[in-house]
């Protein structure tokens, strides 16, 4: 135990001497006051110098203000409360004695005194009060450390964490700069990713030489190393403190050093009593580096799977297109030859006026219908903003249907179509869905080979909130064992298909918040219901 200050208060000369050299031979430092009010004033000094009072003796019968009025005025001050009093009485005086414990007095001593005892109490009272003081700063500690945590556990972001990290270890450790040292493997460079302290701005992104001193010496043994009075070294220069003291604790993941928690100090600062705190800290920020790392890397994996994603819808667009490419052509043909024959009439010398404006009036109407035909295309074609819209599902049914209709007249497919009007929009994406209905056209189109009936139908589904489209055709039908791979990837049946249309259909409305199913009795033709909520749910 540290060498303790004692405050003797007492107007008897004679008891203060006795005191002093019972103390001093024990290498107590004591202090003496005459009178409780001087005693008051030196216990407020000394808490405000930074050098505490451990003890007072306090002699129960003094001038002016006596013992136990200073008992009440210590006991209620909020700075010298902790401070233990060991009150000084004379023999019989029980109800002294009783009074003055009641009155917070942690122990007594009875005048005429044995030096043994007086000694005896006294470390008695120290001991306790050391005991306390490690507590208070344990609970201090622990609360710190708990706050560290949960700020930590709080974020998945590295920097937010390592900032948390530093900011709570503030509160422990007196340090000139605290900082979080991290190896960059696209580097292979340690660098220090976070500083806390007059430098910190600048010390961030710097490369540390931890090939030198103790920063070698903790990463190669894996435990914490506290150098003392050190001159010259990288942490030198970048504060201008020289010498310092420097304390390196290592992260570790899986038994590898990741970094290096760096305590710097005036020199004589630090001592090796922070290290079960700051290695509690290292394993915490050890953990969610590693944590916040790996959100980084899924992150990124998920980021890189959705533009993968996106490239294959877009891909499978043009593929539907494709298939439908020779019906197009002769979409776009037809309206055509009818704006070419109708100028070419309109041009004629001998045309009476209101001919020539028929055939003007037939050439502007298939211009507007072939403005229709690219716009829809462009539309078609055009990838996904990534920003759902409110879509009218009806709309999107009548495209698909009218990137097909060519090819539903040649197949000899008839199309009876039931929209339900006024139906309320959903959220999504108007080209994708347009897309999933496409491909289900398409592939009633090739099953029906001689020709068929197609029934398409919309509905608003009010109990469950929900908007349905429905394709049904008169076709063959599907197989059980068809039906059950129907929607896995690279799953045909046709020769030239590529098994990636009705999967990426399935994906496409299930990130809707959707579902598609298919319905279908071998002979019997086949269903494919969609249903999407009117209000879709973001993950």
């Amino acid at each position: 135990m540290p060498e303790s200050r004692i405050l003797i208060v007492d107007d008897n000369p004679g008891i203060i001497t006795l005191v002093q050299e019972i103390l001093a031979s024990k290498h107590y430092e004591v202090l003496v006051a005459s009178n409780g009010e001087d005693g008051l004033k030196q216990l407020r000094a000394a808490q405000l110098a930074g050098h505490p009072v451990d003890a007072v003796l306090l002699d129960v019968m003094l001038p002016g203000l006596d013992g136990f009025h200073i008992l009440k005025q210590l006991k209620a001050d909020a700075d010298l409360n902790q401070v233990p009093v060991l009150l000084v009485t004379g023999v019989g005086e029980t109800r002294n004695k009783a009074q003055g414990l009641e009155l917070g007095a942690d122990d007594y001593i009875t005048k005429p005194f044995d030096s043994q005892e007086l000694l005896a109490r006294l470390h008695a009272v120290l001991r306790i009060r050391h005991t306390e003081q490690v507590l208070r700063q344990r609970n201090q500690e622990l609360a710190a450390l708990d706050e560290i945590n949960r700020r930590v556990s709080a974020s998945l972001d590295l920097d937010q964490v390592l900032t948390a990290a530093l900011e709570g270890l503030e509160r422990l450790v007196e340090a000139a700069m605290l900082a979080i040292v991290l190896y960059d493997e696209e580097e292979g460079e340690w660098v220090v990713r976070t500083s806390r302290g007059p430098e910190g701005a600048w010390l961030e992104g710097r490369i540390a030489p931890v090939t030198q001193d103790a920063a070698a010496q903790a990463l190669r043994e894996r435990r914490s190393v506290l150098q003392s009075a050190v001159d010259n070294s990288f942490w030198s220069e970048v504060l201008s403190i020289s010498p310092l003291d420097l304390l390196y604790v290592p992260l570790m993941m899986h038994d590898e050093p990741i970094g290096l928690l760096t305590v710097v100090g005036h020199a004589g600062t630090l001592d090796s009593q922070s290290l079960p705190v700051l290695e509690r800290v290292a394993s915490s920020v050890s953990v969610a580096v590693e944590n916040a790392r790996l959100y980084g890397e899924l992150t990124a994996f998920a980021e890189a799977l959705q533009r993968s994603q996106s490239q294959l819808i877009q891909a499978e667009k043009m593929a539907a297109i494709g298939r439908l490419t020779a019906s197009i052509a002769h979409e776009i043909n037809n309206p055509l030859q009818a704006v070419q024959n109708s100028m070419h009439l309109a041009t004629h010398p001998n045309l009476a006026e209101a001919e020539r404006q028929r055939y003007l009036g037939i050439a502007r109407q298939e211009i507007s219908h072939l403005m229709g035909i690219v716009r829809r295309m462009l539309d078609f074609y055009r990838p996904a903003s990534g920003i759902a819209m409110q879509v009218d599902i009806n709309k999107a049914v009548e495209d698909a249907l009218a990137f097909s209709n060519k090819r539903l007249q040649q197949a000899n497919i008839q199309l009876v179509v039931r929209l339900a009007p006024d139906l309320p929009p959903v959220q999504g994406f108007t080209n994708q869905l347009t897309q999933v209905f496409l491909n289900i056209v398409i592939n009633a189109i090739e099953a029906l080979e001689t020709g068929g009936q197609l029934w398409v139908g919309t509905a608003y589904h009010a109990e469950r909130d929900q908007l349905v489209a429905a394709f049904r055709d008169n076709g063959p039908g599907l197989l059980p064992t068809t039906r059950e791979h129907l929607f896995e990837p690279f799953f045909t049946t046709k020769p030239t298909g590529t098994g990636l249309g009705l999967a990426i259909s399935y994906g496409i409305i299930e990130r809707h918040g959707g579902t598609i199913e298919v319905e279908s009795t071998p002979g019997a033709g086949a269903t494919f219901i969609v249903r999407l909520p009117r209000h879709r749910e973001e993950n």
